[in-house]
């Protein structure tokens, strides 16, 4: 069932069938990614409170990876419910959940997040991007897998047709990631730290669709057709 139809009365839909952003899921070689669910949260707060930094300053727009378990559950979890409000057909926000594939290819243990949101949508067709990995699980080239197979699921199944990213100046990993997909840098911002205590100078990335190295192997997508017609982009051309 491609369409978002529902029948009155009927207490037999799935989960996926009445909220399809958990029906989307994308496969890569090594790497599931799909929505995060309630059912994730204890996973999520362990690969959040693992660690996931790989430098001494903070990657990220606030500090939310020094808090104790207990106020990322307080926080980090409320910050996922408030993202499931946008839901097109202008404004849309997925907070991807990553997971290792076990031996079987099945679901193994959820290793960060690939968020993907747009604003405009219908007359930009840009994607923004944002994502963790905890830090045991870095090195290994999946930071640039799961931003692959986002990028393939969002240019191929999706029709956007740009996507940015951004990364501090002094962020070598992130950089190395977006210009190896082949993002470009298209400006750049003086922003407050994530202390709000001293500036820094944020490089904007861009790439349009037709700029993408894309790796040597493709994903595997479920559940696309249905988020479209869920976030009221039928007419989306792909």
């Amino acid at each position: 069932m491609s369409e978002f139809r529902l029948h009155a009365d009927h207490p037999a839909h799935t989960l996926e069938e009445v909220w399809p952003p958990f029906g989307l899921r994308i496969e890569s070689p090594r790497l599931v990614l799909r929505q995060l669910r309630e059912t994730d949260f204890p996973a999520y707060l362990a690969a959040a409170s693992s660690g996931v930094r790989n430098s001494q300053k903070c990657p990220f727009i606030s500090p939310w990876d020094e808090n104790s378990p207990e106020e990322m559950a307080r926080n980090s979890l409320t910050w996922v419910y408030s993202r499931r409000a946008s839901i097109g057909p202008d404004s849309w926000f997925l907070m991807l959940a990553v997971f290792e594939k076990d031996d079987d290819g099945g679901e193994g243990r959820l290793i960060g997040m690939q968020d993907v949101s747009a604003d405009r949508w219908q007359v930009l067709r840009t994607v923004v991007t944002g994502s963790w990995m905890r830090r045991d699980a870095q090195g290994q080239g999946y930071g640039k897998e799961m931003r692959a197979a986002m990028l393939m699921w969002a240019f191929d199944h999706f029709g956007a047709q740009y996507a940015e990213s951004g990364a501090y100046e002094w962020n070598e990993p992130s950089k190395r990631v977006s210009q190896s997909l082949g993002y470009f840098v298209s400006g750049t911002k003086r922003v407050a730290d994530a202390y709000g205590e001293q500036a820094e100078w944020e490089l904007q990335f861009r790439m349009a669709a037709d700029d993408f190295l894309r790796p040597p192997w493709t994903v595997t997508v479920k559940g696309s057709d249905r988020l479209k017609s869920f976030y009221q982009l039928e007419d989306t051309e792909v």
